[in-house]
């Protein structure tokens, strides 16, 4: 039985190593017949861009050529090789291998080791071929700038006459690091006038500029830091939204159904192969990169279940890879200014509590722009946490959450920037154990009462326009703490829309005991200025919640916990649950 690769980015040890090898090789096919000899290529983490970079290296290598049908005998492009294949001497860098966890200068030194390192291992590798010699090395070590070891490298190359195809994987990842880690100062100091990564670009733009550099492909998570190297996108042409390319990396249907039904030959699973694609579709599926909406699934992701699922005999109960959540949770220098919440926190909260947000997709965007709405979302989309879910006609998108992974990732940002941009304390643990009493024994007041407490607190700790929509979103943010259940806004019920309710997670259903339907009802400063002013409000209130609860519970098969809450701008009105009979 071929290993699972999860976490494998090499294509050698995937095909001489008894790996499971999912095959995009026809790309390259399609990539050769574009006839670009320069491509820019962007997607999410973990999608598997390695892994196709590690295709194409190999694929090209001149020295390669003796493994080919080792390599790719069995494969699309071993059955039509196309006429560059083994044809180039590869110079491959990897971004994502220079530390950042050090100053400035360090970091500067780190890279220009990482240039020096890779040219080394070139110039090894092809001395033989190319009559390289040591002293070139030589040469380059003596330069103390990155742009200036690939201009001296080049000019080497040049004299010799060596084309040769270069390659830069995660591009952006240290520079992306440098701005979450650092701040947006030292972002600039490497990505501006002057700045070590600028000059390195500019070396790289001048060279395709000039067509000197005999292929190019470049790999990465937004168009951000090519904007600030470059002052716009203009190194290369950009295949991200090409239809041609939209399953490039990540998974369809077919080849997921290929993946499971492969394993479940071997008797690995104790579920159908359906039950299983039904969790993928859940928490993994809903990802689209072009204006033909065709979805494919997170690579990493795919490839984490099935790993837990063969190690552990069932269908894993965690199903957010912690490496993922570890990538995601960069997000706060986007959504935090100084400890405060800025406008990108109620776009992000905006997309998050509605589940979907319509615009315009950029494709280049400087960091001084990140304060434009589009601008934002866009980045949201290169990052993942949004999709096209619809293209209109003037060529705007509907951007969606594309599944339940992200959805809860994003609620995570939410809670963390709620607690850090009021400086409150919640304790998390006690609302997560909270929910166990809440979804065996229908204790739900300790849950409710307690995330309510600390809205007020927050709103007492900083003042702010208050509407409905903020409790709304707070009370959301922290209900999705729970696994328990699927924790839904604005659901139809009919044809009315609920304002929350918590259906249990069809992971737990035989666990969860009861499910909840909410109504929020929000009263005005001036309607509660006296006691008979208040009471009358509260009652008014109330009616109107029970005649909603009536309507959504109307063809009700089952029994749910219908709770009320009115709220005014500085104090809890009513909050319990109630009898709604027909």
């Amino acid at each position: 039985m071929k290993r699972i690769p999860y976490g494998i980015s090499s294509y050698d040890k995937i095909k001489t190593e008894n790996y499971y090898f999912v095959d995009k090789t026809k790309y390259i096919e399609i990539i050769e017949n574009l006839g670009a000899p320069y491509l820019f290529f962007l997607r999410p983490r973990r999608f598997g861009k390695s892994l196709f970079v590690s295709i194409l290296e190999h694929y090209y290598d001149i020295n390669a050529k003796d493994k080919f049908d080792v390599l790719f005998g069995d494969t699309y492009i071993g059955k039509n090789p196309t006429p560059l294949k083994n044809s180039y001497p590869i110079l491959r860098f990897n971004f994502s291998m220079v530390p950042i966890d050090r100053d400035i200068e360090e970091i500067k030194h780190s890279f220009l080791l990482h240039i020096i390192g890779e040219i080394r291992v070139f110039i090894n590798k092809y001395k033989e071929l190319y009559n390289l010699t040591s002293d070139i090395i030589s040469r380059i070590e003596q330069e103390k700038f990155a742009g200036d070891i690939f201009q001296v490298f080049y000019t080497e190359m040049k004299m010799r006459n060596v084309r040769f195809f270069l390659i830069i994987d995660e591009y952006d990842n240290f520079g992306n690091n440098i701005l979450i880690e650092h701040g947006p100062t030292l972002y600039k100091t490497i990505t501006h006038a002057g700045g070590f990564l600028r000059s390195f670009f500019a070396i790289i733009k001048g060279l395709t500029d000039n067509r000197e550099i005999d292929r190019l492909f470049i790999t990465g998570v937004s168009p951000l830091v090519m904007a600030d190297v470059t002052s716009g996108f203009n190194i290369g042409d950009n295949i991200s939204l090409d239809t041609n390319f939209s399953s490039m990396v990540g998974l369809t249907l077919s080849e997921v159904t290929q993946i499971l039904e492969y394993y479940q030959s071997f008797n690995i699973f104790n579920d159908s192969v359906d039950v299983i694609i039904n969790d993928f579709d859940l928490w993994y599926n809903g990802y689209s990169f072009s204006k033909k909406i065709s979805k494919v699934y997170n690579t990493v992701s795919v490839l984490y279940y099935i790993n837990k699922y063969i190690k552990e005999g069932e269908r894993p109960s965690i199903l957010i890879d912690k490496n993922l959540r570890t990538d995601y949770g960069k997000m706060r220098f986007l959504i935090l200014e100084g400890n405060k919440l800025n406008g990108n926190f109620n776009i992000l909260k905006g997309i998050v509590e509605n589940g979907e947000s319509k615009g315009e997709l950029v494709d280049s965007f400087a960091l001084e722009e990140l304060v434009d709405e589009e601008k934002f979302r866009s980045l949201l989309y290169y990052l993942g946490f949004i999709t096209i879910k619809t293209v209109l006609p003037n060529d705007n998108k509907v951007f969606a959450i594309p599944n339940k992974l992200i959805r809860v990732l994003l609620w995570e940002y939410i809670q963390k920037a709620y607690i850090e941009g009021f400086g409150l304390r919640i304790n998390v643990d006690f609302i997560k154990n909270a929910f166990d009493s809440l979804a065996l024994n229908g204790d739900w007041k300790p849950v409710f009462q307690y995330i309510i407490d600390k809205f007020y607190e927050a709103v007492s700790i900083r003042d702010f326009v208050f509407h409905e929509e903020g409790l709304k979103t707070f009370l959301l943010a922290y209900l999705n703490l729970t696994n328990l259940y699927e924790v839904i806004s604005e659901k139809e019920k009919n044809k009315g829309y609920a304002d929350i309710t918590l259906e249990p997670d069809r992971r737990f259903v035989a666990y969860v005991k009861y499910d909840y339907l909410i109504e929020l009802k929000f009263v005005k400063a001036e309607d509660i200025s006296t006691k008979e002013k208040e009471a009358a409000a509260i009652k008014n209130k109330y009616n109107e919640a029970i005649v909603q609860l009536q309507q959504y519970s109307a063809n009700e098969k089952f029994k749910t916990v219908k709770i009320i809450i009115i709220a005014a701008a500085r104090k809890l009105l009513y909050l319990d649950n109630v009898e709604c009979r027909m």
